[in-house]
């Protein structure tokens, strides 16, 4: 099984993004991270992270996580 974090780390992400990331992830969809990481969608979410667009790709939902987790 991977998780968020090996996902994060096997698409590039380190340091403070890959720590973004994975709080997103498990802020987001805690209850399903075997499935997403072995579905592809976590990776998807790490490469959107990796370009700087998980704002633009985020909904209502994730940008209000996103807005918690940078504390604005």
């Amino acid at each position: 099984m991977k998780t968020y974090e090996e996902v994060g780390i096997d698409t590039g992400l380190d340091g403070i993004q890959l720590k973004l990331y994975i709080a997103y992830m498990k802020k987001r969809w805690a209850d399903t991270e075997e499935q997403k990481s072995q579905d592809g969608y976590a990776t998807e979410w790490a490469e959107r992270f990796l370009t700087n667009r998980e704002w633009e790709c985020s909904d209502s939902q994730g940008q209000l996580v996103l807005k918690e987790l940078m504390g604005k």
